[in-house]
């Protein structure tokens, strides 16, 4: 398995393999390689995190997810970034100013941030009463919405350390084995669904889907679908079993689903709606497998889209069965 996680002390978001992730998750070996095409082999491959039986730095590190293959740990670190890097737009707003500069204007009055508007003596010389006052109104818009991202990004980290899995727990492929996912067939369901009326494997099952990663909402309840089902069978499900199909909502293995979603703070309304989406684009995820192409995505994004802006059409009755 790989984890995407975050270095302390540089900042720099990186997929690692999970060997080399200490049990707390708080610390990574990292290589001695100076070759970044070394660094990416010896991740990819997996190496024992040690040279000639000396063992690698240990380097600090938050823990943000983990995934099963490189591939989804790769798409994972993606997210990631791109979510990183909408919470800082305002390089887009001045283009000169560096993120460092940005953060440091936190405690800053309106009389330290002049410095920092892009105009030379001459042409601030020149500014009228009104334009001086319509820059400085935008600095303070600044100065907040960098205060918003500092506060969100706390946040964000916060919760990914106290959601980091403890050294008694980490899940792992004989975790996963052992509680026999994903189910592919009716009689495994029917299986799950005897187990699950033990309290102790209930709580195994929602332990371990709390933890396999996700940095939104949305990838959350599908990272723990994919682990649930096969698109086989998820295609014999709908919500509330119209047609020939069988009612997921009746399953306690739904339940245990919206209560690993609760302990990532998703709401059950929420998980409800995303479940509804992932079971009916089973048959679309299955046929881009087949044809071994990922246009299943697209065509997820197109129908969320068609359902934001016409209730009535015919996307909006398959999640709402």
């Amino acid at each position: 398995m790989y984890a995407v996680i975050t270095f302390q002390d540089s900042d720099e978001l990186m997929v690692v393999p999970s060997n080399w992730l200490s049990s707390d998750m708080k610390h990574c070996y990292w290589p001695p390689f100076k070759s970044t095409e070394k660094c990416m082999e010896a991740v990819q491959n997996k190496l024992n995190p040690e040279t000639e039986g000396k063992p690698w730095e240990k380097l600090r590190i938050i823990f943000l997810g983990q995934y099963d293959t490189f591939e989804m740990a790769k798409e994972g670190q993606k997210q990631y970034k791109e979510y990183k890097e909408r919470s800082y737009p305002l390089d887009t707003i001045l283009p000169g100013i560096k993120r460092q500069k940005l953060e440091s204007t936190q405690g800053m009055s309106n009389n330290q941030l002049q410095p920092l508007l892009p105009a030379s003596p001459a042409s601030t010389s020149r500014m009228s009463a009104d334009d001086k006052v319509e820059i400085l109104q935008m600095l303070r818009d600044i100065k907040s919405k960098v205060q918003q991202n500092s506060t969100m990004l706390k946040k964000f980290k916060d919760n990914t350390v106290s959601e980091a899995p403890s050294s008694t727990f980490v899940p792992s492929k004989d975790i996963k084995a052992n509680l026999k996912l994903p189910l592919r067939t009716f009689e495994d369901v029917a299986r799950t669904e005897m187990e699950l009326k033990n309290a102790t494997t209930r709580k195994k099952y929602i332990k371990y889907f709390s933890r396999l990663g996700g940095f939104v909402p949305k990838d959350v309840i599908k990272n723990i679908m994919q682990q649930v089902l096969t698109d086989d069978l998820a295609m014999q499900f709908n919500w509330q079993g119209r047609g020939n199909k069988k009612p997921f909502s009746q399953l306690m293995l739904t339940d245990v689903i919206r209560d690993a979603a609760l302990n990532r703070n998703i709401n059950r309304g929420y998980c409800e709606t995303e479940i509804k989406k992932y079971l009916s684009y089973a048959p679309g995820r299955k046929k881009s497998k087949e044809q071994g192409g990922p246009g299943h995505e697209i065509s997820n994004v197109i129908s969320t889209s068609v359902m934001d802006n016409q209730p009535e059409n015919r996307e909006t009755f398959l999640i709402n069965d």
